[in-house]
């Protein structure tokens, strides 16, 4: 500890450019370990759910809607 470096393998210096992004970025879209515990000030806005989401299950629905209008068609037919 009086300055002199350690001996041994030491990992290399790598630029700021490199590792700024290895500590918490202020927008990552989760949560760092570092941050779990932070207290968040400010409003908490509710999740708006996304408009694909909608699209899909209005899909899904229409698929359904018409496979069972299908198979009663054939029930029908077949009686």
């Amino acid at each position: 500890m009086n300055g002199e470096q350690p001996s041994g393998p030491q990992p290399p210096n790598l630029p700021e450019v490199l590792t700024r992004l290895l500590t918490a970025p202020k927008g990552a879209i989760w949560p760092t370990p570092e941050d779990r515990h932070r207290p968040r000030p400010g409003p908490q806005r509710p999740r708006q759910p996304s408009r694909a989401v909608l699209g899909v299950w209005l899909w899904v629905i229409f698929y359904n809607l018409v496979g069972f209008a299908i198979l009663a068609t054939l029930w029908q037919t077949m009686q």
